[in-house]
C-alpha cells in the first residue's frame, strides 16, 4: 500500500499539517521536540492498533482543544482509500471510506510497521514485549485474532480470581476450575497454535534478513518457547486443547499456592539466537539492534506475503543507531515499499538518493525538497 495525503489536526503538538509523501522514501528531520515521532505515530495510530509509545489515549488531542483527528488517502486492496481516526474524550473513533467503523477494522486494511529505539526492548526485556510484538503482527495479517486474545483475558482473569479465592478459602469447591479450565484450554490452543504458524512464516525471512545484514558472517533463529511442552507445529485441536487441560491439572497446586496461572500463552516466549547463542542473554547491542530489525522487516515480508499489500515502514529516529551498510539500505531505495523515515541531523540522510526530504519546527513542516536520482557520468 501506499499512502497519498496525510491530514493531521490538533494532535499532540500538530496543530495542523499537510503531508503529500512519495511513493518511496520520505525524510522528516528537525530538533528534538518538534513533532517528528508524533508524525509517525499519527500514521501508525490508523492501522486501529494501540500507540508504540508508553501513553494515554487522553494526551493525543494538543493541549487546549477537546477534538483531534487524523486522514489518510492511501491506495490499497486495489484502489484508492481514506482512513480518519477521531480522538476525543480519551477515545477513539474510525471511519473507512466515510462509512463509520469500529476501530479494529481498520486492522488489515491499513498496513505499518514501525521501528523506533525502544524496539530493543524486544531482545533486551522480559518475555511479555516479544509475545506483544508477536500478537501485534498476527493481528495486522489476522484481526479476529485480537478477539480471541480478548477473550484469554476475560477467562484469565476469572480463573485467577478464583484461584485466589480458592487459595483464602481451602474449604471452596475446587471443581468451579473445570469449567474455566476448557475455556483456557480452548482458547489457549488457538493462540499457541496461530503464534507457530505465524513463526513458521516469519523464520525463514528473518534468517536471510539477519544474514544479509551480517554480510553472511552470522545466523539467525527463532523458536517459540511453550510454557506446555508439545510439538506445537504438529497438534491438532482437540490434542492441543486435551494437552493444556492436562498441563493444567498437573499445575493445579502450584496454581492454587500462587493464586494465579503458572502456566499458558500468558507465560511463552520466543528465543532468538545468533549463532546458537541467545541474543538477549550474550548478544551485543549491535546484534541485538540487528535482531530487533530484523523482526520488523520480516513481518514485512509476511504482510506481503499473506495479504499481498507491501506495509508502510516508519523508521523513527534510528538511523543514527545504524551503521553504514544498514542506512544506505533503506536511504538507497532499497528497501520494499513506502518508507517514512526521521532523524534530527541533515548528515544523517546525506546518502539519499531519491526521496523527499521535510523539516518539521513546532508541528509544522517546512523546507521540502525533492531528491532525485543521480545521473551516472558517461564515458569519454
Amino acid at each position: 500500500m501506499v499512502i497519498r495525503e496525510l491530514s493531521i489536526r490538533d494532535f499532540r503538538n500538530i496543530e495542523r499539517l499537510e503531508l503529500e509523501p512519495g511513493d518511496g522514501v520520505n525524510v522528516i528531520y528537525g530538533d528534538n521536540a518538534q513533532g517528528k515521532t508524533n508524525l509517525v505515530e499519527a500514521l501508525y495510530l490508523l492501522t486501529g492498533q494501540k500507540s508504540f509509545r508508553q501513553t494515554k489515549e487522553s494526551d493525543f488531542v494538543r493541549f487546549g482543544q477537546k477534538r483531534g483527528e487524523i486522514t489518510a488517502r492511501f491506495f490499497g486492496g486495489g484502489r484508492e482509500q481514506e482512513a480518519r481516526l477521531i480522538l476525543e474524550g480519551g477515545k477513539r473513533a474510525a471511519a473507512l471510506n466515510d462509512l463509520p467503523v469500529n476501530i479494529g477494522e481498520l486492522t488489515g486494511r491499513f498496513f505499518a510497521v514501525v521501528f523506533s529505539p525502544s524496539e530493543l526492548s524486544l531482545i533486551q526485556d522480559g518475555p511479555s514485549q516479544r509475545r506483544a510484538f508477536l500478537d501485534g503482527a498476527i493481528t495486522q495479517v489476522m484481526p479476529r485474532y485480537q478477539k480471541t486474545m480478548s477473550d484469554l483475558s476475560r477467562v484469565l482473569f476469572q480463573r485467577n480470581s478464583l484461584l485466589y479465592d480458592l487459595s483464602r478459602h481451602p474449604g471452596m469447591d475446587e471443581g468451579l476450575l473445570e469449567v474455566w479450565d476448557r475455556s483456557f484450554a480452548k482458547l489457549s490452543y488457538s493462540i499457541v497454535n496461530a503464534r507457530c504458524r505465524y513463526l513458521c512464516r516469519l523464520a525463514p525471512f528473518g534468517e536471510e534478513i539477519y544474514r544479509n545484514i551480517s554480510g553472511g558472517k552470522e545466523a539467525f533463529t527463532m523458536a517459540y518457547q511453550c510454557s506446555v511442552p508439545g510439538d506445537w507445529g504438529q497438534l491438532g485441536e482437540q490434542e492441543g486443547e486435551e494437552l493444556i487441560l492436562q498441563a493444567l491439572e498437573k499445575a493445579r497446586r502450584e496454581d492454587l499456592k500462587n493464586g494465579y496461572t503458572t502456566l499458558g500463552p500468558h507465560r511463552d516466549d520466543i528465543d532468538l539466537r545468533v549463532n546458537g547463542i541467545s541474543a538477549r542473554a550474550y548478544g551485543s547491542q549491535g546484534q541485538q539492534r540487528s535482531c530487533a530489525l530484523t523482526l520488523k522487516l520480516a513481518e514485512c515480508q509476511v504482510i506481503q506475503q499473506v495479504a499481498g499489500e507491501q506495509p508502510v515502514i516508519l523508521l523513527d529516529d534510528v538511523l543514527s543507531e545504524l551503521d553504514k551498510t544498514r542506512r544506505d539500505y533503506f536511504l538507497s531505495g532499497l528497501a520494499p515499499g513506502q518508507l517514512f523515515i526521521t532523524c534530527c541531523d541533515r548528515a544523517g540522510f546525506s546518502s539519499i538518493q531519491n526521496g523527499i526530504t521535510w523539516r518539521i519546527q513546532g508541528g509544522e513542516l517546512a523546507a521540502r525538497r525533492r531528491i532525485l536520482p543521480r545521473r551516472r557520468k558517461g564515458k569519454g
